[in-house]
């Protein structure tokens, strides 16, 4: 029942959204072509898809600490790490997204709430090398896992932190001081993932970006969604369906929403002359 859910969230999502065609914001454009519509592989994509491959047939079981809303294919503590590679992490496209909008907006101080075993990490950490990233686990026994499969990437520029959002959380704000980028992918339900964003967002600022993960997989994430993206301080929202990103640009007086997906997803919205202008 769940999945049909999301399916028609999905198709409700697909019949609204726009593509770069639709796009009138330069911002938001420059975002649509740097994130959704450059189909260039880049190094680090082969590395972690390759780790993704290995890990994939991995039966090995271990005891996971589940401190959010679960899982909705394999309930129960014991998770092995074929299933978590499968329905933990992010998808490729989705890490390939993440890595694209690190690039773009280059930040130098990086957050990530939900480290899993490391695929989406890497991706984000190698398209800044230079920032200060520190990524947090709740479960001890999947952190072990996301630090040997880092180490196999030699991803250097990453500080894993280990233990409960809220115990952990605070401290690593603190130490990041201003934040520049977070992907809060750690807790599907709507309470936390409010409280994370009111956390993070006091460590916020004009240039800052906050990416949420899953933001219509279930009812919770998308009243969830909906409350961040409508707050004052948040001047333009993009939902990608998969993801939901939000900005604080202080020149935006009033606030953008887009709903985007590549335009190859819908081909038809091509005007007749954008055709000529390829």
């Amino acid at each position: 029942m769940q999945q049909i859910q999301i399916l028609l969230r999905f198709l409700k999502f697909y019949w609204q959204a726009g593509t770069r065609y639709n796009v009138h914001s330069p911002f938001a454009f420059a975002f649509t072509e740097a994130v959704l519509e450059d189909d260039r592989w880049f190094y680090a994509f082969s590395e972690v898809e390759d780790l993704r491959d290995f890990l994939s047939p991995d039966r090995t079981e271990i005891e996971v600490t589940d401190l959010g809303a679960g899982s909705q294919v394999t309930p129960g503590r014991r998770r092995s790490i074929g299933n978590l590679v499968k329905y933990s992490a992010s998808r490729p496209f989705i890490c390939q997204w993440l890595f694209k909008t690190v690039a773009h907006t280059r930040p130098k101080t990086m957050l990530e709430l939900g480290t899993s075993l490391g695929i989406s990490t890497a991706y984000q950490a190698a398209a800044s090398l230079s920032a200060r990233f520190v990524t947090i686990e709740g479960c001890p026994n999947v952190a072990m896992y996301a630090r040997k499969n880092l180490e196999m990437l030699n991803v250097k520029n990453v500080e894993q932190r280990v233990g409960r959002f809220e115990e952990v959380l605070p401290g690593a704000l603190q130490s990041l001081g201003p934040l520049d980028y977070a992907f809060i992918d750690g807790n599907h339900r709507r309470e936390p993932t409010l409280r994370y964003f009111e956390q993070c967002l006091e460590h916020a600022h004009e240039g800052s970006v906050f990416v949420f993960d899953d933001i219509h997989w279930s009812a919770e994430m998308v009243e969830a969604w909906e409350t961040i993206r409508l707050h004052p301080r948040v001047s333009v929202s993009i939902d990608l369906f998969f993801i939901g990103l939000v900005f604080f640009r202080k020149e935006n007086k009033v606030q953008e929403h887009f709903r985007l997906v590549p335009w190859l997803w819908k081909p038809w919205k091509i005007g007749f002359w954008d055709l000529f202008r390829r």
